[in-house]
């Protein structure tokens, strides 16, 4: 009797479900499809887009900066006594590779965070030397070093004026966007031993033995272009940039704790700085994606 009963009652809600489904009208089952397929785009737009890229940019340093100055002030004092010791280079190009992470905050545009790489510049050599800039005298086999490094981070901003990332993260065309942003910098500049710095403490010149050091901020603004390419949906960017980068306070320190800083000429005042500001030409690949 009880599983007559329950069979009963499994049939009648079987039959209360299924009927008025199979009763609706052609407009309900219409609108019904439209609420559903309204509620999914719904979600999809409510999907944001970000994206990462990988980038190579090439620098134009200013000919006559401090640093610059610093090289060209030290091989008037440094002699090389065979033709195969190499003199002093400078940082007048800059090679630089970094990567970058953002998203997009509207329609338009794009807020990205970057980290960035400069390969050494200067040089490193050895040879043979007479030097009377500093008091090593004369020094054979003697590796004369000057090479300066650089990384920092930072963030910016792209409005694309023309051709914005669509809802579904593609790039369909050529696409122009300006931006502007700024970072944090450090630099490493390793001088050859025995090299003359000035000792702010006791007003004399001594033998620098350690890296020359500095952190400054950052500052740029850039026009650029992205281009589908249609390689694994990846798209390449284009963008000239200038940069300004100036270290104002490179230093190191002594064993006694005095803060030693480099001079372009004989004069304590004439102070080293590090200036890398310039323009930059920068090539990147770039992969949009929707989350």
């Amino acid at each position: 009797m009880t599983r007559r009963i329950v069979s009963l009652l499994a049939v009648l809600f079987l039959f209360s479900t299924v009927v008025p489904a199979f009763g609706q009208t052609e407009d309900e089952i219409v609108a019904n499809y439209l609420k559903k397929a309204e509620k999914k785009q719904s979600q999809i737009s409510k999907k944001k887009i970000g994206f990462f890229s990988a980038h190579f940019a090439y620098g134009k340093l200013p000919d006559k900066s401090p640093n610059n100055q610093f090289v060209s002030f030290s091989n008037n004092h440094i002699s090389p006594l065979d033709a195969n010791s190499g003199r002093l280079q400078g940082a007048y190009r800059s090679d630089q590779i970094g990567v970058n992470a953002g998203m997009m905050v509207s329609s338009r545009l794009a807020f990205k965070v970057n980290f960035e790489y400069w390969l050494k510049m200067g040089s490193n050599t050895t040879g043979d030397y007479n030097f009377a800039v500093a008091p090593i005298g004369v020094q054979n086999d003697f590796n004369l070093l000057s090479e300066l490094q650089v990384y920092g981070f930072g963030g910016g901003l792209d409005y694309y004026l023309l051709n914005p990332p669509d809802k579904d993260a593609h790039i369909n065309s050529l696409s122009l966007h300006v931006g502007g942003g700024g970072g944090y910098y450090m630099a490493n500049w390793d001088i050859w031993q025995g090299s003359s710095s000035f000792n702010l403490s006791t007003a004399t010149y001594d033998e620098n033995a350690q890296a020359i050091k500095g952190t400054a901020a950052s500052f740029y603004g850039s026009v650029g272009i992205d281009y589908p390419i249609r390689f694994f949906d990846m798209v390449l960017g284009m963008e000239g940039q200038y940069q300004y980068l100036n270290f104002k306070n490179v230093h190191t320190y002594n064993s006694a704790g005095d803060e030693l800083y480099l001079t372009y000429s004989d004069n304590s005042s004439d102070r080293v700085d590090i200036d890398l500001s310039g323009l930059r030409a920068k090539v990147e690949l770039k992969k949009f994606f929707r989350w």
